[in-house]
This record gives structure tokens, sequence and C-alpha cells, in this order.
């Protein structure tokens, strides 16, 4: 499961990077210059969470090997914030109708948060206890 999961972690990551390259480059010059670093610090966020679920998955040693314990609280304390943000949007835009599929991309948002950083805190963990 650990696999399949990095794998649609990484292609969803990197079809991801091709159309936001693509949005951001016509838009990059009007853009503020706070979403401009929040941009880049989720995009290295982002590579950094393919390497390590990357690394558990397929039972590989990434170097450094401190830095993943902290790195996987620290995504976990992101990844909340992003989950709490979207359910807040969710329920004020939930007008009692049945909107199923906005349920549905909110549950998969939720999941892929979760494992992603599950991954990463286990692999964390098993780095840890190796080193």
């Amino acid at each position: 499961m650990w696999k399949a999961f990095a794998i649609f972690y990484v292609l969803s990551l990197a079809f991801g990077l091709v159309i936001g390259a693509t949005l951001l480059l016509g838009l990059w010059d009007e853009m503020a210059y706070g979403i401009k670093i929040l941009g880049s610090v989720s995009l290295v966020m982002a590579l950094a969470t393919a390497i390590g679920l990357v690394a558990y998955a397929f039972n590989l040693q990434v170097p450094p090997f401190g830095f993943w314990r902290p790195y996987s609280w620290l995504l976990g304390i992101l990844l909340a914030g992003l989950s709490l943000i979207s359910v807040v949007r969710f329920a004020a835009q939930f007008e009692g109708g049945d909107d199923l599929v906005s349920l549905l991309w909110l549950s998969l948002l939720l999941l892929v948060n979760y494992f992603s950083w599950l991954g990463v805190w286990r692999y964390g963990r098993r780095v840890s206890v190796l080193a």
C-alpha cells in the first residue's frame, strides 16, 4: 500500500508542478511577495515529503537522518492547519444540500494529508532508531 501511495504522491506532485508552473509563470509579476515565499516554502516541503514517502515505502536510507523526525512534526502541524482550513471552508459552504462531490474531495484531501504525514513520521521514527 505504501509503495502505491508514494507513487501516487510523486505523480500528483509532478502533475501539480507542471500545471502550477504553467499558471504561475504568467502571474509571477503580479503576485504578492508573501505569496511567492509561501509558495516556495510549500514547494520545498512537498518535495521533502515526497522524498520521505519514497524512502519509507521502498526502505531506503536518505540522509540527513536527524532531519526526518523534526520535519515530520513540522509537516504534521502544517497539514493539520491546512486540513482544518479545508474543513472550515467546507462547513461554511455547506448549505444542507447534497454536496457529495465536495465531501468526496474533502475526504480525499484529508486522507492524503494524513497518510503523507504518517509515512514521513514512520520514516523519521525508523531512521532515528537506526542512527
